[in-house]
Parts: C-alpha cells; structure tokens; sequence
C-alpha cells in the first residue's frame, strides 16, 4: 500500500477537521466485504475518471487531486 493523497477536511461549520488519508493498493487478494453497512452501500470497481454520483465529498477531492497529480487537498476550510 502507498499513500496516494491526504484531505484536509472540515465536514460542517464549527464541525472537528478530520484528515482523510487515501491509499493505492499495488496488489489485491480476495473479495472486498462491507463491514460497516451503515456508511457503505456496496464494494465495486470504478473507473478513476468516472466515479459513481453517490459519493462522499472527500473521496471526489481526493480522487481529482491525484489524477492531478497532488498529493494533499483541502476541503471546507
């Protein structure tokens, strides 16, 4: 695994910063499972440059910085 970007993220007004930190798998074995089915819809493969519409903001900055080709992103400050 390589750390791939970081996003500075500030969810709501007043809300705690939190730091996403993203990472590129150069190797997979095995199915991916949700576990936390409450935050996660479904596991699926998606073309960088064609993401679903229903996803989390952060994931979307992240995604564009790293065909960018940045490494950190900020998001609601």
């Amino acid at each position: 695994m390589d750390l791939a970007h970081v996003v500075h993220v500030v969810d709501a007004p007043g809300g705690p910063p939190l730091m996403q930190l993203v990472f590129r798998a150069r190797r997979w074995k095995g199915a991916p499972k949700v576990l936390e089915t409450d935050k996660c819809l479904a596991w699926k493969w998606w073309p960088p440059h064609e993401p679903p519409d229903r996803l989390v903001s952060y994931t979307r900055t992240a995604l564009a910085g790293i065909a960018e080709g940045r490494v950190y992103s900020q998001l609601g400050w």
